[in-house]
């Protein structure tokens, strides 16, 4: 099943991949910019709980059993007091399975495959508002996406000679985006060693999100290392196939500064 809010949501963020990448076309002529890029790897416990009240989870052991493909990017554009930001976020997991779909007739059909890829977008436009020799502080404003689909595939016998058989594969997908501010900032122990944080919290096509991360960064020659901890929770509307989704655990990587 393919909800209609999921290819709006895909042309908003495209337009808003764009409108980064001319914000950096336009900042990389200037003089006063600065482009911080934060490469790392999460891995959360993901907890959902459907529109019917059934709950599920998916623990790190689940996840690094399972997954197939992940990245995580920050990317931040800053002229003078301005910033263009944004969060990507994408996994992919599966998970072979050999399930009878009905107990009382455990060989009319069998699951044989469960998947599930995700994004989170989070685009972002911000102003400093303090900054001295140890802390910096930001406000910003914008969005965020999340897409969800589910990949289902399963094997079927026939119940009559002649009748359909072989692979069947099944999807259904969810979409939302909604409008988020937050601040974000960060404070300077010394010459090496600072602490990055960030919070926002919004609504539109979910009733309610909000987000939370913080960690501890050491600068190195090239670039600086980072270690964390992120959270991010989810409560969509009525009208959804999930009501709650929460997502938290550690995060670690590498932050570039140009």
């Amino acid at each position: 099943m393919q909800r209609v809010l999921d290819l709006p949501g895909k042309l908003a963020t495209a337009g808003v991949l764009i409108g980064v990448l001319l914000f950096a076309q336009g900042v990389a002529a200037a003089d006063d910019w600065e482009l911080d890029l934060e490469i790392t790897g999460w891995l959360p416990i993901i907890e959902t709980e459907s529109e019917d009240g059934k709950k599920s989870k998916i623990t790190r052991d689940d996840f690094l059993d399972t997954i197939d493909l992940f990245g995580f990017w920050f990317i931040r554009f800053a002229y003078g007091k301005w910033s263009l930001s944004s969060d990507f976020v994408y996994f992919k997991i599966s998970e072979g399975l050999d399930a009878p779909l009905f107990g009382a007739i455990p060989d009319l059909a069998k699951l044989t495959d469960v998947g599930m890829q995700s994004w989170v977008i989070r685009p972002a436009i911000g102003y400093e508002i303090f900054r001295d020799d140890r802390q910096f502080v930001e406000l910003y404003a914008g969005g965020r996406y999340l897409w969800i689909e589910s990949d289902l595939e399963f094997d079927l016998d026939p119940i009559l000679p002649g009748g359909p058989s072989g692979s069947r594969k099944d999807s259904f997908s969810e979409g939302s985006w909604d409008g988020i501010v937050g601040v974000r900032g960060s404070y300077h122990l010394n010459d090496k060693w600072y602490f990055p944080y960030s919070v926002n919290a919004g609504t539109g096509e979910s009733d309610f999100t909000w987000e939370a991360k913080a960690a501890a960064a050491y600068r190195l020659k090239h670039f600086d290392a980072i270690a964390g901890w992120r959270y991010l929770y989810y409560d969509f509307d009525s009208d959804a196939l999930l009501k709650e989704l929460d997502a938290s655990g550690p995060y670690a990587g590498v932050v570039f500064h140009w």
